[in-house]
């Protein structure tokens, strides 16, 4: 049996003038039962007297109100008024009682509700004697305490740049001028462009095809609901007219259930091969570009790539401090408040990867990969926030308005814009709240990672990847908010038909 715990709030005597300024608090009864990770079952009860008080009050509101021919305004009799107006003056005496018990017992049981709770005012009916109850489920915040972290050893990734790093970004950059060209001699390699029609098939049974796809080789290939991990070793040397067959990773954001984390094959069909040709970097190339030497251009992408790098080694110290508080403090989350959250949480994870200062491809390749694994990628997400949230509080870490101010200083300098202009962009695109919860959330970690001890490692590099937006199931991506909605109802379902059965 859940644990029930029931309560009593009554009407007390004001102490001073602003007691008797506040709310009458109202009459209820509370059975408050758990229903879930995060979830609580209310059966509130309003007794007749209550109900009695505030149709009275109604009554007075309404006579203030009332067009009644041949009576003035707040002169209608009490009794015609309750026939002639019966309905409205019940509907709204239901409504208010229900919307102001309902942050009573939140403030008096102190719940924490994390979302507004779906009241089906229609299903309730005010008696005309008697009581009145009504049942509803609501989503609080996850109950764990906030997990130590004074004896915690967080991993930072240290590494120094190479000339041979700096050739690579320098190749990179000239590939934004080179000329494509087919290849004639010779089979494919990494950086080579690949035309290609994709068959994905499981058990020998096709999945989905897409035809004529463009990319390039990379150690890896993602797709927006899954990846080829082995993409780069797989198509080494393969050439037109020729198909290589290696395995694809579903995520589990999948639209097909069945597939979800499932291995799969994908056959590459080579169309073409071609291969980008660098420009030749002479005095004109380089004016055009704005730089008066090699030289020059380079020591500017070094300094690019040692942000980059930096970037990279403050994100590997936050994930390797975040997975260690998450496994200190576990908890729960419902399915479906995940999969609601899906959308705002997948911004805020964008958000978090434009921040650290990679580059386009690098974040467009996360974000496929947290979209094909978006319940996991939530789950996490929502974790952090939770724990980061609650440490916070303790520590009494705040959003200033400065604060928002410097960020929104720091973004402007990156995207090369006016601050002006991305505080409007990000009110127009509602992203505020999630700058703020970025905000709160690095104040907490610095302050965190200044009480844990360092121990440097070297840094592994990742394989660069190639993204597509193509989908390797005909269904693309889940949505997360339909599913949440069929969730809800199921388990709706599944409650009352436990109910019947009892």
């Amino acid at each position: 049996m859940p644990s029930t715990e029931e309560s009593v709030a009554t009407i007390s005597e004001p102490d001073n003038l602003t007691d008797a300024m506040a709310p009458r608090k109202i009459q209820y009864n509370a059975e408050i039962s758990e229903a879930g990770p995060c979830r609580k079952r209310i059966k509130v009860t309003i007794p007749q007297e209550e109900i009695a008080l505030q149709m009275e009050d109604s009554i007075g509101d309404m006579r203030k109100e009332a067009q009644v021919p041949g009576f003035r305004p707040g002169r209608v009799p009490k009794v015609l008024l309750q026939r002639r107006f019966k309905k409205e003056m019940s509907d709204r005496v239901k409504t208010n009682l229900m919307l102001a018990t309902l942050e009573q017992v939140e403030k008096d049981h102190k719940l924490n509700l994390i979302s507004q709770p779906q009241l089906d005012f229609e299903a309730v009916a005010l008696p005309d004697t008697g009581s009145m109850s009504f049942e509803m489920e609501v989503e609080v915040r996850p109950d764990f305490d906030a997990p130590s972290y004074s004896d915690l050893k967080v991993k930072r990734p240290s590494r120094v740049l190479t000339p041979a790093d700096v050739e690579k970004q320098y190749k990179s950059f000239l590939e934004r001028y080179a000329d494509l060209v087919p290849k004639t001699e010779g089979g494919a390699e990494l950086g080579d462009l690949v035309i290609a029609d994709l068959v994905f098939s499981r058990n020998g049974e096709p999945v989905n095809t897409a035809k004529e796809i463009q990319f390039r080789v990379q150690p890896e290939l993602r797709f927006q609901d899954g990846r080829v991990p082995t993409c780069g070793v797989a198509l080494a040397g393969v050439k037109p007219g020729e198909k290589v067959t290696t395995k694809a990773l579903v995520g589990t954001a999948s639209a097909d259930p069945a597939l979800r984390g499932q291995e799969i094959d994908v056959t590459f069909e080579v169309n073409d091969l071609k291969f980008l040709r660098l420009p030749e970097v002479n005095d004109d190339f380089l004016g055009a570009i704005g730089f008066e030497s090699e030289d020059e251009l380079k020591e500017a992408l070094k300094e690019v790539l040692q942000g980059r790098l930096e970037s990279s080694m403050r994100q590997a110290v936050r994930d390797d401090l975040m997975n260690q508080l998450i496994a200190a403090a576990p908890f729960e989350l419902p399915r479906d408040l995940v999969n609601r959250q899906t959308r705002d949480t997948m911004r805020k994870r964008v958000m978090d990867l434009r921040e650290s200062g990679l580059s386009e491809n690098q974040i467009r390749a996360r974000e496929a990969e947290l979209r094909a694994n978006a319940f996991e990628s939530t789950v996490r997400g929502l974790k952090e926030y939770f724990i980061l949230d609650k440490i916070a509080t303790g520590l009494d870490i705040k959003v200033e308005s400065e604060d928002l101010n410097r960020e929104i200083e720091k973004m402007a300098e990156r995207e090369d814009e006016s601050p002006r202009r991305i505080r409007a962009r990000l009110e127009r695109e509602n992203s505020m709240d999630f700058l703020a919860i970025q905000v709160l959330e690095n104040k907490t970690i610095d302050y965190i990672l200044e009480h844990v001890t360092i121990e440097d490692v070297l840094m592994v590099d990742e394989a660069e990847v190639e993204t597509l937006e193509e989908s390797a199931t005909p269904g693309g991506l889940v949505d997360a908010a339909e599913e949440a909605k069929a969730e809800a109802a199921a388990g709706l379902e599944s409650s009352t038909d436990s109910e019947d059965a009892s």
